[in-house]
């Protein structure tokens, strides 16, 4: 038997104070009160040279960050009357993120191939990016539906028990990605979130596979982007600091998985290593430096109540207390999972409360999204 606990709707979760509190500037961009990060970004002017030293232009980024975030602490009517400058703080991300395909360390496999050339690392995806789907999505948390969702292909993680395999693992030995998916460019991903806009989108959500390995396309695709609309960030978070950096001051919401409270259990199933120290990493700065407006999202595997669920508990309530938690009870044996008998199970009725009474214990706020 599958037990399910049905979610509130949008419409109910709104009038939650506390959700309203938490993720009160993603609410104003809904409500047209308050202007996206990426078009405040972009009234950034920002000169340099496309050619100068990967250094040079960290030291700028990390410049230019300071500059962004006490703009964004002054009024709205201050913000509106600013001018959009063709070289602007959004540029600047892009030719960094370019610069570091030439030898990629986008995710912390940091395979340091080429892409620019065409050599591809793990993810399989070079210089191009793919959109295998893009559509309104009603699925996802209540706050952010409807969600314009972007697919891209190719992931940077082996889950073995993934749900999308389709479109981030088993294409890879047998079949090649034009088959499959759209190859996009910076100007086209732009048009694809207008038009997601256009159709009623309350934010645009990219996702995969994973985003990570396009880093370059979406920070591109802002430059074009002309919605005043949230952007998200919705990944497996396995991101480096440097190409964080790139996207922290651009993303107006966050929705990361942390699926593993340790590393060992993150290198068996998804055949990574400092897993557990990179996620958590990465939460605390987009918490603290980012825009801190974050749903987590936690799937509850069998099994994995006292080696990762508790653990990662444990960590949002200290580490992360303004966070909002999805803990998701979908986990379903896809893929290879069978081969694997301690997880060739959904989870069952007492481990999916056990996490939640966890979690109450600790003072985490999750029901309005879980």
């Amino acid at each position: 038997m599958v037990f399910r606990i049905l979610r509130p709707d949008s419409e109910t979760v709104w009038k939650n104070d506390i959700i309203r509190k938490r993720f009160a500037r993603y609410r104003s961009i809904i409500d047209d009160k308050e202007i996206a990060r990426y078009i405040v970004a972009k009234s950034i002017e920002c000169d340099f040279d496309i050619n100068d030293s990967i250094k040079n232009l960290e030291n700028l980024l990390a410049e230019k960050s300071k500059e962004f975030n006490l703009l964004l602490n002054k009024s709205n009517e201050i913000i509106e009357n600013r001018q959009i400058h063709n070289m602007n703080y959004v540029s600047l991300a892009e030719n960094l993120a370019n610069k570091y395909l030439e030898n990629c360390i986008f995710c912390e496999r940091q395979c340091k191939v080429n892409r620019i050339k065409g050599e591809k690392g793990f993810c399989l995806i070079s210089n191009d990016s793919y959109v295998s789907s893009a559509f309104l999505h009603t699925g996802e948390e209540a706050p952010l539906i409807p969600s314009g969702t972007i697919f891209f292909q190719g992931c940077n993680f082996g889950c073995v028990f993934c749900q999308n395999y389709d479109i981030s693992q088993s294409w890879k030995n047998t079949k090649k990605i034009e088959d499959i998916a759209r190859k996009i460019d910076t100007i086209q991903l732009a048009n694809l979130a207008d038009r997601l806009v256009e159709k009623g989108a309350i934010n645009i959500n990219y996702v995969g596979g994973d985003p990570i390995p396009n880093i370059h396309t979406i920070v591109g695709s802002l430059q074009h982007q002309t919605s005043n609309i949230t952007q998200l960030w919705n990944s497996n978070f396995y991101l480096t600091e440097e190409s964080l950096s790139l996207i922290i001051d651009f993303m107006d919401f966050w929705l990361p998985d942390f699926k593993y409270g340790n590393n060992n259990c993150a290198e068996k199933y998804s055949g990574i290593t400092s897993y557990y120290d990179v996620v958590a990493r990465n939460l605390k700065k987009i918490h603290n430096a980012g825009s801190g407006e974050i749903i987590i999202r936690h799937l509850i595997m069998p099994n994995h109540i006292e080696c990762c669920s508790k653990p990662i508990l444990d960590f949002v309530a200290k580490e992360l207390p303004k966070a909002v938690m999805n803990l998701m009870q979908q986990f379903r044996p896809e893929y290879k999972a069978s081969q694997y008998p301690e997880i060739n199970r959904r989870p069952n009725l007492q481990e999916i409360q056990k996490v939640r009474k966890y979690a109450d214990e600790l003072g985490i706020l999750y029901e309005p999204v879980s």
